[in-house]
């Protein structure tokens, strides 16, 4: 059931002996045919987010919704804290990936899924220096994260559509799927300078807006245009005996949300189709 309105969803939970808080915003991007890579993920508002609650006690559940535009999707990770209750000899950092079908691993220190094809890897993030870190693709992917209209649910996709990556409506259009892990790596001593601030801070709440679910049509996620990020290979590893935890989000388009002609394939192989007829022309006679 509808419960109230936040611009983002604050996630907290302990594994092994680590206390995990982190939250989590979302924005509308820029083309990257059109902008630069710092360009394309600044945004200034976040986009509204609805909760839903269900149960009481052992049965309470809760799940968010993120009303969208169409066109690029950002995802802001900010506030990340992560807390370890024995260790005072590691950095930490949250490993970040985003799906847009149910992402399998072989294990716990997996970072790739089995079941999928994942446009590019994981993201290794700090943890703890509390600044704001805002994505529109997975590292070393090839495309940007797009939110476009769901088709009618009755609606049948030609084969030549499904081969470029339309998708036919379901249940499950329109839920990404974002991993989260747990990375650590040896802390740097350096000499004492000054006064040492420390770094645990509360984290800040989504802000309650109230109100009522806003008008919204279908939504499905997939990949756009080509795009590329800088990322560099990262120096933390995988904190054993901590678990992975994977949040499902469901995203709907705003009712007044101008529609979009970027590409929005619901697989790779179509967002490689889609980019070669984009480069391709007839010569002149």
């Amino acid at each position: 059931m509808f419960s109230n309105n936040v611009t983002q969803i604050p996630v907290e939970y302990t594994t092994g002996d680590c206390n995990v808080k982190i939250n989590i915003a979302f924005g509308e991007g820029k083309d990257s045919e059109h902008f630069t890579e710092s360009e394309r993920k600044r945004y200034t508002e976040n986009y509204n987010i609805e909760v839903y609650e269900s149960g009481e006690g052992d049965t309470y559940m809760k799940g968010f919704r993120v009303i969208t535009n169409e066109g690029p999707l950002v995802i802001n990770l900010r506030n990340i804290s992560i807390i370890s209750k024995d260790d005072n000899y590691n950095d930490y950092a949250i490993g970040f990936a985003v799906d847009n079908s149910v992402p399998e691993y072989v294990s716990e220190r997996s970072t790739i899924p089995f079941n999928i094809e994942r446009d590019g890897t994981l993201w290794t993030i700090p943890a703890n220096d509390y600044n704001d870190y805002k994505f529109d693709q997975n590292p070393n992917a090839d495309y940007q994260w797009v939110a476009k209209r769901a088709l009618d649910a009755d609606y049948e996709p030609t084969q030549e559509e499904l081969e470029l990556g339309m998708e036919k409506t379901s249940e499950s259009t329109g839920l990404i799927f974002i991993t989260l892990m747990v990375f650590k790596k040896p802390k740097v001593i350096e000499p004492t300078r000054g006064v040492t601030r420390g770094v645990t801070r509360g984290v800040t709440r989504g802000v309650t807006r109230g109100g009522d679910q806003m008008e919204s049509d279908a939504a499905r996620f997939g990949y756009g245009n080509k795009a590329s990020s800088s990322s560099k290979v990262s120096n933390f590893e995988y904190a054993e005996n901590t678990e992975r935890y994977v949040l499902p989000v469901r995203l709907r388009i705003n009712k007044k949300s101008e529609k979009s002609d970027i590409n929005c394939s619901q697989h790779l192989k179509g967002a490689n189709l889609n980019a070669l007829k984009r480069q391709t022309m007839a010569v002149p006679f």
